[in-house]
């Protein structure tokens, strides 16, 4: 699993209005908690929060969160925290505020990872469809055992054919927590098309069917 740094401030708890004046100055309000952090009032800057969450997996990335300015005694101070919830303006997307909660590696933890397909199915080749059902997974582990994402190879499918989280090749020390027979990846026949051509088909017979003579019902 892969490291990043972010650099935070101790914030005070404060009101709605402080903290939109925070966001206008670019700074994303956040929280870290842990058994160990307890529970700590922070912000991040966004543009650098931005870079990191559009580069990088949120369930499969250690942050090396770096305080600057103790509470207190003006000593920096550094945890290793995951994002664990982000929060966005409902109407324009914009961040709102962060979660961090922060992890030892010596426990286990619990998180999604993403799952990337690779290779190309014979069967798409033949005119199938393939249809990403499962995009990420539950894993657990110890934080430095975790992958950044999973791999299922599709190389093998044809039409029909189909993969399932059994069949995930996953590191040592780590477990799938989804249903085993949970279908990730499936390759379907071109149904939508062949229907397009009989509807169409029939559009045709009823046009060029002859219009009843008068007096015909």
């Amino acid at each position: 699993m892969e490291t990043v740094t972010l650099q935070a401030h101790y914030r005070p708890r404060s009101t709605k209005s402080y903290l939109k004046m925070l966001r206008r100055q670019g700074q994303l309000p956040a929280v870290v908690y842990g058994k160990e952090v307890g529970n700590i009032l922070i912000q991040v800057p966004l543009k650098q929060f931005q870079e990191i969450i559009s580069k990088h997996s949120l369930g499969s990335t250690l942050i090396n969160l770096e305080i600057a300015g103790g509470e207190g005694n003006g000593e920096s101070q550094s945890y290793l925290v995951m994002i664990r919830e982000l929060q966005r303006d409902p109407l324009k997307h914009e961040l709102l505020h962060a979660d961090f909660f922060q992890v030892s590696l010596s426990e286990e933890i619990e998180t999604e990872v993403p799952v990337h397909l690779v290779g190309e199915a014979p069967g798409v080749k033949e005119g199938g469809v393939l249809q990403h059902m499962l995009r990420e997974v539950t894993v657990s582990g110890l934080p430095t055992q975790l992958p950044e994402y999973l791999e299922a190879d599709i190389s093998g499918l044809g039409i029909g054919d189909e993969l399932r989280v059994a069949d995930l090749q996953v590191p040592a020390g780590v477990k799938i927590l989804d249903d085993p027979d949970s279908i990730i990846v499936l390759v379907v026949p071109p149904v939508l098309e062949a229907e397009a051509e009989e509807g169409e088909a029939a559009e045709e017979g009823e046009a060029a069917a002859p219009a009843p003579e008068a007096g015909e019902e």
